[in-house]
């Protein structure tokens, strides 16, 4: 069973109990009687591995209750699930069965208190997990009876949370920020007693663009004027109150003890059911309260709170990131790194604010990997059949043709090409909107295979030098190769050919002054020792590759925005990665690329573009 709270390593040793969390943080004065239960096992020196958790009257376990632990009206327990150490004797090495045998000997000598062995079920996985979702479990642990002990992320267990499902009556919404259109959340309900619709949470995400537009709309008609929620909800001068009568069906992970709703996700319109029919759904039956150890599940009817049957497994987390699901998440598309598909899915959706202001409204080119790094990998600029259909098509006129093009407009759209295989997006230099009129010049720096790192660094200081020079702001960043980007935006209205010819002269000019330092011609065989300045990205139709965008190289590299000011602190063009990335942006106090969207410069005349 997965238990819903802190990972804890116990370490006992010379009378003396440690409680570690999965960082190495000391948590033993937070949890001190679990440390004293630990004392008292029947061992001279052992390392247990489990979960400290609180055991509530139905056999649940509760996160929120842990955060208020000796407040709630639940037990403080440390679950136990794996032994490592015992008594000088190593047993890392030894199978999942064996190492559980021998931990259950210890921790049933003494009554069951608080420190409980978490027991199992061998096989009957299917069953089990719907007969878990079915009490309201957080959800499942699978693992191999036959497997050594693997300190974190490994192939030999998986984690399966439940998802629950079920339809809101939408009472209000809320004004949409930034760039995002629509709508900015629903404000969600159901009906209690006597009627009275009670406030459940609000939902802002799972819908496209265009799915949110379409419903301000239509909610726009039911508007009112005062709250149809039993009490005044959260919203503050945002919310937008309307007649409860439309059905949405959500989806999220759990009840809060105030009645609110734990990650939700938009899912559709229930236009079947009537908002009079719209109550809290309860789990079907209750968990033993006797223990927290569940049994061999027993035939059960078909729960709504199990999800789909074919929800994929995943060691991870959840097979749905940001209301898309992720077929085979376990599937390793990284090899040399062990990244895999729902990895690469949690990022995108965790980078989505950081990176839709680059991508939002552009066409883009997509290089899909579908089995992975290590399989066939192809470029596609126009969907077929494979295209998710939370993505905007766009007609876009070619030389012989016009074909359609895909544009990302929302978190959705973007975690729904991961699910498609798409390792790097690259983007057009225009909006579909505006698309004969490009906002931005890019140069590409890409050096020679013998060009160190630090002429690289030289190269773009000296791109943004000469583009002062003629008025315009430039930004950088890493390519995710072994290059960097160069972007200056410009407000939209010259053509494409003004844009490649200024881009050009640029690099003319460099190259006149620096002809030992750069290359204008792509032929490879001319690069050596040298910086070739790719211009070429400036045509129609040309792309680059998108802020934020995965590479599909070893490594798993990210292209990165960065400030002309940590330019000299970079390493290399690759430098930051899938394992990194995140950590960067939490750290970030601003936006290294603040101010770009308001930088308000023009693109020089010809006759402008001097030394």
């Amino acid at each position: 069973m997965k238990f819903d709270g802190y990972r804890i390593l116990c370490r006992i040793e010379k009378g003396r109990a440690t409680l570690l969390s999965r960082n190495a943080k000391d948590w033993t004065d937070q949890f001190r009687h679990v440390a004293a239960a630990a004392i008292a096992l029947p061992a001279r020196q052992a390392l247990l591995d489990g979960e400290i958790a609180v055991l509530l009257p139905n056999g649940t376990t509760s996160f929120q209750a842990l955060q208020n632990a000796g407040a709630e009206h639940g037990q403080l327990c440390y679950f136990v699930f794996d032994l490592l150490h015992l008594d000088g004797q190593d047993l890392t090495g030894a199978t999942l069965e064996t190492r559980k045998s021998a931990l259950e000997a210890l921790v049933s000598s003494r009554p069951a208190g608080v420190i409980r062995y978490s027991t199992h079920v061998v096989g009957q996985g299917e069953e089990f997990f719907r007969q878990a979702c079915r009490l309201s479990l957080e959800g499942i642990v699978a693992k191999r009876r036959d497997g050594p002990y693997e300190p974190g992320r490994g192939r030999s267990w998986l984690k399966v949370k439940c998802i629950q499902e079920q339809e809101f009556v939408i009472g209000g919404f809320t004004e949409p920020k930034g760039s995002r259109a629509g709508l900015g959340a629903l404000l969600l309900g159901v009906n209690g007693e006597g009627g009275a619709l009670a406030y459940a949470g609000k939902v802002g995400t799972g819908f496209t663009g265009s799915v949110a537009v379409g419903l301000r709309k239509r909610l726009d008609r039911l508007r009112v004027t005062e709250s149809p929620f039993q009490g005044r909800p959260p919203g503050g001068k945002e919310a937008r109150w309307v007649k409860p009568v439309m059905v949405a069906e959500v989806e999220f992970t759990e009840w809060t003890d105030d009645g609110r709703l734990r990650h939700p996700s938009f899912k559709g319109l229930r236009e079947d059911k009537a908002a009079s029919e719209v109550v809290r759904e309860r789990p079907a039956a209750s968990a033993p309260t006797a223990s927290a150890t569940p049994h061999a599940p027993h035939a059960s009817s078909k729960a709504r709170s199990s999800k789909r049957q074919d929800t994929p497994a995943t060691r991870d987390g959840d097979a749905v990131v940001s209301g898309v699901r992720i077929s085979h998440p376990d599937r390793v598309v990284y090899p040399d790194d062990g990244m895999t598909k729902a990895a690469v899915a949690r990022y995108y959706a965790a980078v989505a604010d950081h990176m839709l202001p680059h991508l939002r409204s552009r066409p883009v080119a997509l290089l899909r990997c579908p089995d992975g790094l290590g399989g066939q990998c192809f470029y596609q600029k126009h969907p077929g059949s494979w295209a998710p259909s939370s993505l905007r098509r766009v007609r876009i006129r070619e030389k012989a043709k016009s074909d359609d093009y895909l544009v990302i407009e929302d978190a959705t759209g973007l975690v729904a090409l991961i699910q498609m295989g798409v390792l790097e997006i690259h983007t057009w230099n225009a909006q579909a909107d505006r698309l004969e009129a490009p906002d931005r010049v890019v140069f590409d720096l890409d050096p020679g295979p013998d060009v160190p790192w630090a002429a690289i660094v030289t190269a773009a200081r000296l791109v943004r030098a000469t583009l002062e020079a003629q008025g315009l702001q430039s930004f950088v960043k890493t390519t995710g190769g072994k290059g960097l980007h160069v972007v200056a935006p410009i407000q939209p209205g010259p053509g494409w050919s003004d844009c490649v010819a200024f881009a050009g002269r640029m690099v003319d000019l460099l190259v006149a002054e620096t002809p030992k330092a750069f290359v204008a011609t792509m032929a490879k065989s001319a690069r050596k020792g040298k910086i070739f300045i790719d211009y070429f990205r400036n045509q129609r139709g040309a792309t680059s590759v998108a802020a934020y965008s995965t590479r599909a190289r070893t490594g798993a590299p990210v292209s990165t925005p960065i400030t002309w000011d940590e330019l000299d602190r970079v390493p290399s063009g690759s430098h930051f990665t899938l394992a990194t990335i995140e950590r960067r942006l939490a750290r970030l106090s601003r936006d290294p690329w603040a101010g770009y969207e308001t930088v308000a410069q023009s693109l020089p005349s010809a006759g402008r573009a001097t030394t």
